[in-house]
């Protein structure tokens, strides 16, 4: 296969509602999207990756820079799955730099192989066949209550149990949230997110004992990295740890080697370079015990939530918990027809997209007058 063309642009699809949280309020996507063609451009492979500055330290502008100064020796050096998975090992220090701006290339070459070779993405990297059936969380966002009230009801009026909140750091709100969650007269499962709130452990103990101790985990509760202090937090509240920001590369598993039974990782394969560096090191997340969720990027399309469905293919059992696969329940509209989201309770069956049987990512992506691209 040879690649002809890398086309990358800027992707911003509106949401039906803001999203917040301790790092970001988004009313919009903020994604790249590449094309990457062959034949003549009868053959075109679709990839997105979300930068975001707080998790990576990439933007739009940085990720579509690194984008063109890599351009040439992509399309030089890559034409099978061979050279594809030699360009990440050898690129293995540039490509943690800019990992969501490779993942949009990678997923657009994927997805070009595939189709080239009429493969499925886990027929061409020779993964177990997917799971019948998916089962996402629903994520509550740091919005007013009245607005996280009315969404909490439609979320456990459709069958959601499993539930992933956004902390505030205000005590009296984030009661009042925990409190509208418990209120539903059903059994609820609850972890949450602080987005690197705190800087003391202490402060972290002191808050969730004031809670009452409501999750059975909670992510990024501290700084960035600060592996020992979260540690700390894990052994004083008996909570697990998911780690997010914190994990982004391989060093980041080598780092908590000695205090595994404290963590999660949450893999989002936009943050850790694409598909095949998420595969090795969700097999080295196994091969330790750590537990996993498939994470995703608010405001994902469905091109990465498919890349998602295939690393759950991997992940098996260590998976505790999904998230994504809201296509348009959040955005006013897909890059695709139909869009790739879950149903009630949160449940996704592959099957009904026919994954398995089509080539290359087996998305119908709509074409580029369509308003997705402006």
């Amino acid at each position: 296969m040879k690649i002809e063309r890398l086309k990358a642009i800027s992707l911003e699809i509106p949401f039906k509602t803001n999203f917040k949280h301790a790092s970001a309020d988004r009313a919009k996507t903020a994604s790249i999207w590449i094309e990457a063609c062959s034949n003549h451009g009868a053959l075109i492979g679709y990839g997105e990756g979300c930068p975001r500055e707080y998790v990576t330290g990439e933007n739009l502008k940085s990720a579509l820079d690194w984008i063109n100064r890599h351009t040439s020796s992509i399309v030089k050096d890559i034409t099978n799955l061979k050279s594809l998975k030699a360009w990440v090992v050898k690129q293995e220090q540039v490509i943690d730099k800019d990992p969501a701006a490779w993942c949009a290339i990678e997923l657009a070459l994927l997805d070009l192989l595939g189709k080239s070779e009429g493969l499925s993405l886990e027929s061409l990297l020779a993964l177990p066949p997917m799971p019948p059936i998916l089962q996402y969380s629903a994520v509550l966002g740091n919005n007013d209550l009245a607005i996280f009230s009315k969404q909490v009801l439609k979320y456990v009026s459709v069958g959601f149990r499993d539930f992933k909140i956004k902390l505030s750091g205000d005590l009296e709100i984030d009661l009042r949230k925990i409190a509208c969650l418990l209120d539903t007269g059903e059994a609820v499962k609850i972890r949450g997110d602080a987005n690197n709130l705190w800087h003391k452990p202490s402060d972290v103990i002191d808050y969730i004992d004031q809670l009452g101790q409501p999750f059975w985990a909670i992510e990024e509760p501290l700084v960035s990295r600060d592996f020992a202090g979260l540690s700390k937090v894990a052994s004083r509240t008996g909570i697990k740890i998911i780690l997010d920001e914190s994990f982004t590369c391989a060093q980041d598993i080598r780092d908590i080697r000695d205090m595994t039974d404290h963590f999660i990782l949450n893999f989002r394969v936009s943050k850790l370079g694409g598909l095949i560096r998420s595969i090795a090191l969700l097999e080295n997340a196994r091969s330790l015990g750590l537990p996993l969720i498939i994470g995703a990027h608010v405001g994902e399309t469905s091109v990465l939530s498919r890349a998602g469905i295939t690393l759950a293919s991997v992940a098996g059992n260590a998976t505790v918990a999904m998230e994504g696969a809201f296509g348009t329940h959040l955005l006013e509209h897909d890059v695709c027809e139909p869009p790739v989201m879950f149903g009630n309770g949160g449940m996704l069956r592959p099957k009904e997209w026919h994954f398995q049987n089509a080539a290359g990512n087996g998305l119908e992506i709509k074409g580029q007058n369509d308003p997705t691209y402006k």
